[in-house]
């Protein structure tokens, strides 16, 4: 789903001004929230503060609102996709809710930025940018969160908001269009923005540690990575596990990797043991093999996953030159 141009560029959509957003709400809210209002657009911050306000922004009856954040599960979708060798259940955003969930993305994103360590769902950066920070060391310690959106519970979406500006009305306002079933929605255009925002005092933590290392430490959506030269503390994953204690998210034993010299070093499926991230060299036979078909045109199905991997390849390449 495609933004309109002027949902992208205008904070307040509907409105240029703060002040033509309080005309239009003039009557409908108290000079308390019009304040917050205020206060809200000069941190940055999307103001949304009531159902009237962000129906004003959208134009849109107050009711709909409501029923997007109290009867959910009429504004999803339901269904699963492949995961590994499991599904993954997704609840897919009605175009309504969607639509609203892709405005406050744009402008969360905006207002949260670029923050150190953080690769996953910040525009400009990839995974293979992550994987570049552990070119060149002798270890490589990674972990996966155990379902890391549905595992982020609505009150921690709420606290989260509430710790960057918004007040607890408007923080649970915001956290009842994006989370489902009580965390955040696996397939929600605003997941991903919210998971960054909540996971932020955890990546201040992991940055301190990787102090002590030294190294280098990355996070890309739920895959968290350290690196360092020497030999690997024994005890560093217990230390990153004593740092989820009292948080809704918990270490997914059965994914984690470790990898020391002269052993291959891989991140994000990515060789770092040199100077820059590279494919492996089983991976690279596939790649021939996919582009001796498509040269000769003897692709007869699976065109479009034969062409995302030559793609992916090419997008690699062209990152290190």
């Amino acid at each position: 789903m495609r933004l309109p141009q002027s949902l992208i560029s205008n904070p307040l959509f509907q409105y240029h001004r703060v002040s033509d957003l309080l005309a239009a709400l003039d009557g409908e809210i108290d000079y308390q929230e019009a304040s917050e209002i205020q206060r809200l657009s000069s941190l940055g911050l999307p103001p949304i503060t009531s159902a009237n306000c962000l129906a004003a922004i959208f134009g849109v009856n107050p009711k709909f609102i409501w029923s997007l954040c109290n009867r959910r599960s009429r504004h999803y979708r339901h269904f699963s996709i492949p995961k590994g060798r499991g599904m993954r259940e997704i609840h897919a955003p009605r175009v309504g809710l969607k639509l609203i969930q892709k405005w406050l993305s744009v402008r969360l994103s905006q207002f949260w930025g670029e923050r150190e360590g953080v690769y996953g769902f910040v525009a400009g950066r990839s995974h293979v940018d992550a994987a570049a920070q552990h070119c060149g060391s002798d270890w490589v310690l990674s972990c996966d969160i155990e379902n890391f959106f549905p595992s982020t519970s609505e009150l921690f979406v709420i606290q989260s908001l509430e710790a960057i500006g918004y007040n607890h009305s408007s923080a649970a306002l915001i956290a009842s269009l994006t989370c489902y079933q009580g965390g955040l929605a696996q397939g929600s255009p605003l997941s991903p923005v919210l998971s960054n925002i909540c996971f932020n005092f955890l990546d201040i933590k992991f940055l301190a540690l990787r102090e002590s290392l030294p190294g280098a430490y990355t996070r890309y959506a739920d895959d968290i990575v350290f690196s360092g030269h020497g030999e690997l503390p024994e005890d560093l994953l217990e230390k990153v596990r004593n740092c989820f204690e009292g948080t809704p998210w918990c270490i997914a034993d059965n994914k984690n990797y470790k990898a020391i010299r002269p052993n291959r070093l891989k991140v994000h499926g990515l060789l770092v043991d040199g100077d820059k991230p590279r494919l492996t060299k089983g991976y690279r036979n596939k790649i021939r093999a996919y582009s001796y078909l498509v040269d000769n045109k003897k692709i007869t199905k699976h065109k479009s996953i034969i062409l995302g991997h030559l793609a992916y390849a090419e997008f690699v390449d062209d990152y290190n030159k």
